[in-house]
This record gives C-alpha cells, sequence and structure tokens, in this order.
C-alpha cells in the first residue's frame, strides 16, 4: 500500500465547498488520522482506518461531521466495539477513488 504525501485535489475538490485553504487544513487532519491509524484496509467501496484502543474517538466523529457538512458524498461509519476502534470511508458505488484520496491512498 502506498501512502501519498497529499490526496490529488482533483478528486477531492470536485464536489467540496470548502475554500483551497480550508481543504489545505482538512486534508492535514486526515493525514493526521491516517497516520495515526494501526491498520489500513482498502475496500471495495472505500477505505478501513483501525485506529488505536486510545485514539479519541470524539476527536474522530467532529472531523467525520466537518467532512459531512462539505462533502455529503462520503459515508462514514464509526465503530467501537471493546477496544477496537474503526472508520470506514465509503464514497458511493463506483466511486472507491475518492475515498482512496481522502485516505491519502493512490
Amino acid at each position: 500500500m502506498e501512502i501519498l504525501p497529499n490526496p490529488p485535489d482533483v478528486l477531492l475538490g470536485a464536489s467540496c465547498s470548502l475554500s483551497s485553504e480550508e481543504m489545505r487544513r482538512r486534508l492535514a487532519d486526515w493525514r493526521k488520522l491516517r497516520e495515526r491509524a494501526i491498520d489500513i484496509e482498502r475496500l471495495d467501496e472505500g477505505v478501513l482506518l483501525r485506529l488505536a484502543p486510545d485514539e479519541p474517538m470524539d476527536a474522530v466523529a467532529r472531523l467525520v461531521a466537518l467532512e459531512s457538512e462539505c462533502c455529503g458524498f462520503y459515508r462514514f461509519t464509526i465503530g467501537v466495539s471493546g477496544e477496537q476502534r474503526t472508520l470506514t470511508i465509503e464514497a458511493g458505488p463506483g466511486n472507491a477513488a475518492a475515498a482512496f484520496a481522502l485516505a491519502g491512498l493512490d
């Protein structure tokens, strides 16, 4: 799995309502979350991030809520089961590339 330093703006900017500066800051927040992930798995329609048991899920939920406001095509699923913490990012059928881009995958 190759991780890109910054997701391609073309995939993310198409439907996004953020300014370029806001997008830069938001992508930095996503990059920080990705870097803290203990595992990243590509799915048919998106990405699954496995997070550490001590990951502050309130901060993850806040990031998801902010992203949902500007890019409503993403679907996020936060999972908490015992010490397992996950975040699934999907962008709908045939749009896995957008989820990969948000997670910093090519």
